[in-house]
């Protein structure tokens, strides 16, 4: 579990243990679902967790669906992107630049429209200048294959 998500897996776990095998699959999938599009409205509002709800997803698909699950990993809009990130702890150059671009026009719009209040203007560009920061320092595939 990375330090930056905020959902606690194991106690999850442990309250669905004691749910009958329907209820607990069919809880299971529902968040799953949930998870997948809150994961998806992250790809494109700012500073909302995509990678977070995307791993949600799968650890619940695992547990109610093996096709939800499979579908999830092969998607091709983030399958890839969510593989990598959970095997290996990496984003790729073209993931890490597509979500900076992505970041910064979605501030960038935002601050045009919130441009008479300039302390809240001044915040979303700190916080898009550290976002960008964390994105950056993610290692990346030739990050990981410069190490073997």
């Amino acid at each position: 579990m990375s330090q930056d998500c905020p959902i606690d897996h194991e106690a999850a776990e442990r309250v669905a243990e004691r749910l009958p095998g329907p209820v607990r699959r069919g809880m299971y999938f529902s968040i799953g679902a949930v998870s997948v599009v809150a994961g998806v409205i992250g790809i494109f509002v700012p500073l909302w967790p995509t990678t977070c709800f995307l791993l949600l997803a799968g650890w619940c698909f695992a547990r109610s669906s093996p096709r939800a699950e499979r579908w999830l990993h092969e998607n091709r809009l983030f399958g890839r992107y969510l593989a990598d990130y959970r095997e290996r702890g990496i984003v790729s150059p073209r993931a890490r630049l597509t979500s900076v671009i992505t970041l910064w026009v979605f501030i960038g719009v935002s601050a045009f429209m919130l441009g008479s209040r300039v302390w809240v203007v001044a915040l979303l560009l700190l916080v898009a200048g550290a976002v960008t920061a964390h994105l950056y320092s993610l290692p990346t595939e030739a990050t990981d294959e410069s190490a073997a």
